[in-house]
């Protein structure tokens, strides 16, 4: 996909909410050892809490984090006024995009019974921006759309909302080792 098929997506991002539920939007309540299941990542780099909704026709994805005050990373990132990397907001989005491909690729808002970790590396950044600081206790719902899958690569359309404000919002691009 060409940089210029983005600009509505980018534009959109910025100023609301990537999508909304509709009639083919499931709730879910996967945690912590169903994501086991989707993400190569463990604690301390797993950053999906819970998975909330998923919609296979939208190709989209709802999940929760909460920013835990004893984070180590707060000791050094703005010490007396913490502030949640940004770097940590992509992965985290990124995190959920990678679990959105497994519910797309199996055509069910289920986990498959044979599911595990897929092998998945960062290939790139398309667009990334900060709007709003995310701090120590802050409740996150982190939002992902499939924008593009071709069995090797996936980009997905990320946002870490904080209530109604959207704090970040990324479009970013992954390769599937496997593929």
């Amino acid at each position: 996909m060409a940089p210029d098929d983005f600009a509505p997506l980018l534009r959109a991002g910025k100023k609301r909410p990537l999508w909304t539920a509709g009639g083919a939007t499931h709730a879910v309540d996967y945690r912590r050892p169903d994501i086991e299941r989707l993400l190569p990542h463990r604690d301390p780099f797993l950053f999906v809490d819970q998975i909330t909704s998923i919609d296979i026709e939208q190709a989209t994805i709802a999940g929760k984090r909460r920013i835990d005050p004893a984070d180590p990373v707060f000791a050094g990132h703005f010490p007396g006024a913490p502030i949640y990397p940004g770097v940590l907001l992509l992965e985290t989005m990124g995190q959920l995009g990678i679990c959105l491909s497994h519910f797309i690729r199996q055509s069910s808002h289920e986990i498959s019974p044979g599911a595990s970790p897929a092998d998945v590396r960062a290939l790139k950044i398309h667009n990334a921006i900060f709007l709003a600081e995310v701090c120590p206790r802050d409740e996150l719902t982190i939002l992902g759309k499939l924008v593009h899958d071709d069995d090797a690569t996936a980009i997905c359309a990320g946002q870490i909302m904080k209530g109604e404000t959207i704090a970040a919002f990324a479009v970013m691009e992954v390769y599937f080792v496997e593929s």
